[in-house]
């Protein structure tokens, strides 16, 4: 199928029109590979959101562990890669999706300010926050690693408290950064 020829429904102001169409009427312009797939992908968030939402955090998952062991100069493991990919696929990213959706519940009726986003990102790293990463640490550990429950004991007293730690102190400098402007 060629991208010129999808059409973007759903959408009032673009409404019958192609995906090319849409794009070049914009800025006068072909519409490049690139900002057709961004509208094809933006279409599929639309309609399949968890979905969409799985399969991009399943392959950010494969890049960032490839490049990880890349950096640690360790033979590449195809069988961690994968197993990276099915914590996007079926933990992380519909763990985010649903807690996304709750938060969104939760604030239904509140206008939409920066104080808002603020309250969300305060109750999601004091609450989601710490048990997500305290559920990627055991995947990692025990699951990709194949460490020992035991051990997995031993370095969740060891580093938690301090990776926890630094998610606040890096949501803090952001945070005044924010503020301050």
């Amino acid at each position: 199928m060629c991208w010129a020829s999808l059409t973007v429904p759903n959408a009032k102001l673009m409404e019958g029109k192609t995906m090319a169409a849409v794009a070049s009427s914009k800025s006068r312009q072909p519409a490049s590979v690139v900002h057709l797939a961004w509208l094809s992908y933006k279409k599929q968030l639309v309609k399949w959101p968890l979905r969409t939402k799985a399969i991009t955090s399943a392959c950010i998952a494969s890049l960032s562990d490839v490049i990880a062991q890349r950096l640690m100069g360790s033979k590449y493991s195809f069988v961690g890669t994968v197993k990276m990919a099915i914590w996007g696929l079926c933990i992380g990213a519909p763990a985010a999706h649903f807690w996304h959706r709750y938060l969104q519940k939760w604030f239904a009726g509140k206008t939409d300010t920066f104080e808002t986003a603020l309250q969300k990102v305060i109750l999601d790293q004091l609450t989601f926050g710490p048990i997500y990463n305290l559920c990627f640490m055991a995947y990692t550990a025990m699951v990709v690693n194949g460490m020992p429950p035991a051990a997995f004991q031993t370095k969740v007293v060891k580093d938690y408290p301090g990776l926890q730690m630094n998610g606040w102190k890096c949501l803090l400098g952001i945070m005044l950064a924010l503020v301050q402007q």
